[in-house]
């Protein structure tokens, strides 16, 4: 097997999986609502976004990552959750890239 083939069929296994790509299509939303789950994309200002999503808890788990890197200086990420609000903040003000928001609610 050739490693262009090895890379299809390692893509094509990971989609059956459930692997998400950004932005997410109308299958990956479905998915995403019977499994409790939300993923949006935010941009950050000075360094800090917020989403407001009723569903969202205290406990709820979040990941996140960079979507695209803008700024003299492009910091990490943290997230925090309470009632009805995930916030995001980089470790520089710096950063006012775009994030992929991953929530489970």
């Amino acid at each position: 097997m050739n490693e262009e083939t090895k890379q299809k069929s390692s893509l094509e296994q990971r989609k059956i999986r459930g692997g998400l790509d950004f932005p997410l299509d109308w299958e990956d939303i479905s998915v995403l609502d019977t499994c409790y789950m939300g993923a949006y994309i935010a941009k950050l200002s000075s360094g800090a976004a917020v989403i407001y999503d009723p569903r969202v808890k205290a406990t709820s788990v979040v990941v996140v990552s960079h979507r695209t890197f803008e700024g003299t200086t492009v910091g990490l990420l943290r997230a925090y959750t309470d009632n009805g609000v995930v916030y995001i903040q980089s470790t520089t003000t710096d950063d006012n890239s775009q994030i992929n928001v991953l929530i489970k609610y």
